[in-house]
């Protein structure tokens, strides 16, 4: 069975989907009324982000994962620059260049080489050492969202999220790679249930302030000492 790469898409141009090897098969979500590809799965209601269109493949793909599934935004280089690279040399792309390395399970992708922001995104974000996940990159912010998002939670903080799917008590302080990009094996997206991952696609439908959430839970949700409700 070949490996996948999801494609959140709503108005860029795919052509640098093109390059990926045909080692990995392509899988185009639409959401927005801009059709730029052949093959491709229109997501009728345009909620969720790119977050959503990931955990919905996750929940609706559960029994058939590809044994390495790669999730992108439709302009992933200002986040990925050498994704292409990376996906076409498969589990050893992914252990070589991930930012972040759970149980060579989980992998998380944060690289540019940006110099000078413009249009095409700005430069990197400084990362630190992870303390929750084993050795990896990460950034962090507060329960609150800060410094990257203060107050941007209405609930008021990170935690109310938290405790709607995790056991565990949360963290003092929330590690994640910007920008949510992440390849995951199949045993490592099995680690939940398929429930648990429903829960977090209803959500996600439901509330728009969730997508931001979720990408800070992330690393968490494929960190096995994070016990989860389902």
């Amino acid at each position: 069975m070949t490996n996948e790469l999801i494609v959140a898409a709503y108005d860029k141009d795919l052509s640098w989907t093109s390059d990926i090897s045909r080692d990995t098969k392509v899988i185009i979500y639409r959401k927005g009324d801009t059709s730029c590809h052949k093959e491709e799965i229109i997501l009728p209601n345009n909620v969720g982000r790119d977050t959503h269109t990931f955990f919905n493949h996750i929940y609706t793909n559960y029994n058939n994962l590809a044994p390495i599934t790669f999730f992108v935004q439709d302009y992933p280089f200002d986040h990925w620059e050498n994704l292409v690279e990376v996906i076409n040399n498969g589990l050893s792309g992914c252990k070589e260049n991930s930012c972040l390395n759970i149980d060579n399970g989980y992998f998380g992708f944060h690289f540019n080489t940006i110099k000078v922001p413009s249009d095409k995104g700005g430069i990197m974000w400084g990362l630190y050492n992870s303390t929750h996940h084993g050795k990896g990159l990460i950034i962090r912010c507060n329960k609150d969202g800060s410094p990257q998002a203060p107050g941007w939670f209405s609930a008021g903080e990170l935690d109310v999220y938290w405790n709607d799917l995790f056991l565990s008590d949360p963290p003092s302080a929330y590690e994640f790679v910007p920008g949510g990009h992440f390849a995951i094996t199949k045993d490592k997206a099995h680690m939940r249930s398929r429930d648990f991952y429903k829960r977090i696609v209803d959500t996600l439908e439901s509330d728009e302030e969730y997508p931001w959430a979720v990408e800070r839970f992330e690393c968490y949700i494929y960190n096995e000492a994070y016990k989860t409700n389902l």
